[in-house]
């Protein structure tokens, strides 16, 4: 075990499909020019729904996608993809592909040794919600039929099978549910399961929360999501943290996968290696229902800077969980300040959701690898839409403007409904 303590785990591949892009090099360009993804829903009748806007990808080409992979993967694995995607979710499809785009960036097709080394992790959970009501209705109306895969493509735990599946991976395989920290939860056992030396490596992906009206219909109940009328025909100056008349979250779709590696396993097949992971932590509030709690994200901080031997001044970015509610936003930055102290005004933050919109169980993966991205570029997007910063602001915010900046340290935040906390440290990889 002491020697399993010293394991590196390095981030080796990153893939995502989200309302930006869906590839990163124009995921960056979007992030960078602080383009909104943004619109009126289309795939999901939202008639009866205050909030009519969202990330909708329910139009996405699977097809084109499939196609773009021709050439890029083996034959016979193109042809197991094209026989899946005929009965698979939707949600499924987008992190299979994510899986798979992300193993391509790390060149790990027929470059890998022993599959039982390999863990598939997906974060979240509920993720078949309009694949779901589909059936039912289905039942009510005609039992004999409803989808004859029902029992197994309605399961959250079909994806992660799925990707392990067209991997060829044999190790631990699983979901993990914790609502929006759910991917960093997800990061979290793919980090241990390396550390600990069970594996040498981990495929951790964020499947979309395919909602409904229903779904969102909730949201809006709850005073979460926004319904002011008037940005439901500006729905890209809707998703707005940190301004003063900031008014809910957008509910968006969004899949990510990234591939974890040990260290060493990662050099010696020359891989390219994006970055490091430093550490992965969580806590709770001690409260279900959904109100952010500045003390609990303080100290699951200053833990993980202690567990990873970071000392505060050392990290200068955060990529904040800052979701765009009038308390959430606030809290979060109150807890920064009680981790970081003195340093906190020397820290650059800034908020991708106001772009993205919160795509939900995905966002942590989503959300990393656009910091990951502005780490190897040394620019930092801009948090847009902030028209008036709300006066309670007072650190920098990127706001509406992207800015040079190198990431030496970043902190990940991600705090999900049922006071479930849990943040990770990336850094800038060296030797």
């Amino acid at each position: 075990m002491e020697k399993n303590s010293k394991r590196r785990v390095v981030i080796t591949g990153m893939a995502t499909i989200n309302p930006l892009a869906d590839n990163l090099e124009d995921f960056y360009t979007n992030l960078i020019n602080g383009k909104s993804g943004i619109r009126r829903w289309t795939s999901i009748d939202m008639s009866r729904v205050e909030c009519k806007i969202g990330g909708d990808l329910g139009h996405y080409d699977f097809t084109k996608a499939l196609d773009n992979l021709r050439g890029r993967i083996s034959e016979e694995l193109h042809k197991k993809l094209r026989k899946l995607f005929r009965t698979c979710t939707f949600s499924n499809k987008a992190a299979m592909l994510c899986s798979i785009n992300a193993y391509l960036d790390a060149k790990l097709f027929g470059n890998h040794d022993d599959p039982f080394r390999t863990s598939v992790i997906t974060g979240g959970h509920n993720f078949n919600s309009v694949y779901i009501t589909k059936n039912n209705k289905q039942f009510e109306a005609e039992p004999d039929f409803i989808d004859p895969l029902f029992g197994v493509e309605a399961l959250d735990p079909n994806i992660p099978a799925s990707i392990s599946e067209v991997l060829n991976v044999k190790g631990p395989t699983f979901t993990i549910g914790g609502a929006c920290a759910s991917g960093n939860l997800a990061i979290r056992d793919g980090f241990r399961d390396i550390v600990t030396g069970e594996c040498d490596r981990s495929v951790v992906s964020g499947a979309i929360f395919d909602m409904t009206p229903a779904d969102i219909q909730a949201m809006v109940m709850l005073n979460s999501v926004v319904v002011d009328p008037a940005l439901q025909n500006e729905p890209e100056k809707a998703s707005r943290p940190f301004d003063a008349d900031r008014c809910g979250f957008i509910p968006s779709h969004g899949a990510g996968a990234i591939i974890l590696e040990e260290l060493e396993t990662a050099k010696r097949r020359g891989a390219v290696i994006h970055a490091e992971l430093l550490g992965v932590m969580a806590n709770a509030n001690a409260n279900h229902v959904p109100a952010p709690s500045s003390e609990s994200q303080t100290r699951l901080m200053k833990d993980l800077l202690a567990h990873t031997g970071i000392k505060p001044e050392q990290v200068d970015y955060v990529n904040c969980h800052a979701t765009s509610t009038p308390l959430g936003d606030l809290e979060e930055l109150t807890a920064i300040k009680g981790a970081f102290g003195p340093h906190t005004k020397k820290l650059k933050l800034n908020a991708p959701k106001s772009m993205l919109g919160h795509v939900c169980w995905s966002a942590p993966i989503v959300e990393t690898i656009a910091g990951i991205l502005q780490m190897k570029h040394g620019m930092l997007h801009p948090s847009i839409n902030i028209n008036k910063l709300d006066p309670a602001v007072d650190l920098d915010v990127c706001p509406n403007k992207a800015i040079a900046h190198k990431i030496r340290i970043m902190l990940k935040n991600s705090f999900g409904f049922g006071g479930i906390n849990c943040c990770s440290l990336i850094k800038e990889y060296e030797e």
